[in-house]
């Protein structure tokens, strides 16, 4: 699992380091070498501006988020010991196939949090729950349960691989479904903060002709907006007929686009809301358009590499060898599914712990500025009448449901596709993070994300 989630591209080499958005220049000719007096200068700069980088890489480690901040950035993040977190995850109990550790603060991080409250007065019942729910055989899969910095819960059941007999850990990398639209859109936001485009720019004008012919007349209203927040109109991909036949092969993401392009539209563009996989799918091809790199070089350069989640990617194949195998249901083993069918709509794969950091970065600032996290927040769409996706919620943000659990603002997203099934809940309020991964696809991972947080409220 140490294996970096996406290698840089071939066509120049990738800085990844806080703050750093483009390749390093390379191949300076003899000609304009600098006197060696300035070349000692130059040294000494490069050498302060890589101490300025491993400071803003240690954000995440000793960051206090202030009351102003906490304002303007509608979170709050404190420290994460995620060293203790990658050591506990060796805490495998092959006796009854079931794993957890937990975590506290350094010493270090009691000071910086004091007075807030501690967070781990039902961790012993949060891990009863799981133990249950595991010998019942409703959880397959690993959970992740963190409040201010301290790990409730870090539990992990049942197999990877049913034929190998290999155990699922805490660490397992699992697919996340449709939590990915959260980092598709998050990289559009970053993108547009570059000014590469804009959310109320037309799609169209991105997508030819690398990816369309010619712009259908029903598209040319639909905005790059309307694609992340499922009001465009345009049918989901993935009920359409054959689309989990062709889960398994390898395509192209023209090839993608043209399933869906010449369909009618369900309504017109932004006149209601219908959930659709094709508008994320658009949103992966706008980011290679603009950026002239593939969609895994570009998640891992302004997502990925910054924020150390060095078990998340994206493949266009398999996940990293040692990832968990899907199963419809236990003992029911289902097809595999190649990236890049899956794409930027369902395509990335990940841990609990990374999804938790992931989380954990917006109140830190480490993920996007301010504004741009509160955007990513701010409702776009009302949901329908029985929320989104059938699920509580009142509208849709970018890549995120709009809820409130017994008063407390919550952004969560749930993901199901062919032997999967996950949910990552995140209280900005409360800085309380609540991922579930499961490798098997009739787990209730919303329902038990949702009861893991309302105990978390409680603590």
């Amino acid at each position: 699992m140490g294996t970096p989630a996406i290698a840089a591209s071939a066509g120049g080499t990738v800085v990844t380091g806080l703050g750093v958005d483009h390749p390093a220049p390379r191949n300076y000719a003899r000609a304009h070498e600098p006197h060696p007096a300035k070349q000692r200068n130059k040294q000494r700069q490069l050498e302060r501006e890589r101490q300025r980088q491993r400071q803003h890489l240690l954000r995440d480690i000793t960051l206090v988020v202030t009351p102003a901040q906490k304002g303007e950035t509608d979170s709050r993040a404190l420290p994460y010991n995620w060293q203790k977190a990658d050591t506990s995850a060796n805490s495998y109990n092959h006796q009854d196939s079931v794993s957890d550790a937990t975590s506290h603060p350094t010493q270090e991080s009691h000071a910086v949090t004091s007075p807030a409250r501690q967070c781990d007065g039902t961790a012993p019942a949060m891990r009863a729950y799981l133990r249950d729910l595991a010998a019942k055989k409703k959880f397959t899969g690993s959970a992740l349960v963190v409040c201010r910095g301290e790990v409730l819960a870090r539990f992990a059941a049942g197999e990877a691989d049913e034929e190998k007999h290999i155990p699922n850990r805490p660490d397992t990398v699992f697919r996340l479904a449709s939590v990915t639209k959260q980092f598709t859109a998050m990289l559009v936001l970053k993108l547009r903060d570059r000014g590469l485009l804009d959310l109320d720019d037309p799609v169209c004008p991105y997508l030819v002709p690398a990816y369309i012919n010619a712009c259908p007349t029903a598209w040319r209203p639909i905005t790059i907006r309307e694609i992340l927040t499922h009001t465009s109109g345009i049918p989901d991909i993935q009920g359409l007929p054959g689309f989990f036949e062709k889960l398994s092969q390898p395509t192209t993401t023209r090839e993608l686009i043209q399933r869906f392009v010449n369909l009618p539209l369900d309504f017109a563009p932004g006149t209601s809301w219908k959930y659709s996989s094709s508008g994320f799918i658009l949103a992966g091809a706008i980011i290679q358009s603009v950026t002239h790199k593939p969609y895994g070089t570009v998640l891992h350069k302004l997502i990925t590499g910054p924020l150390k989640l060095r078990h998340t990617g994206y493949s266009r194949g398999n996940p990293p060898d040692g990832y968990a195998k899907g199963y419809f249901t236990l003992g029911s083993a289902a097809p595999p599914i190649n990236g890049s069918e899956a794409f930027s709509a369902t395509g990335i794969y990940s841990t609990a712990d990374d999804i938790a950091r992931w989380d954990r970065a917006f109140g830190a600032h480490l993920v996007a500025p301010p504004a741009t996290v509160k955007q990513a927040f701010t409702p776009q769409a009302p949901c329908p009448s029985n929320g989104c996706l059938n699920l509580p919620s009142s509208a849709y943000a970018f890549g995120w449901l709009v809820d409130r659990l017994q008063g407390h603002r919550l952004r969560y997203h749930p993901g199901l596709l062919q032997g999967y099934a996950a949910s990552n809940m995140y209280l900005p309020d409360d800085d309380i993070e609540v991922v579930v991964l499961s490798n098997v696809q009739d787990t209730d991972t919303n329902g038990i994300a949702r009861h893991l947080a309302t105990m978390a409220l409680k603590s």
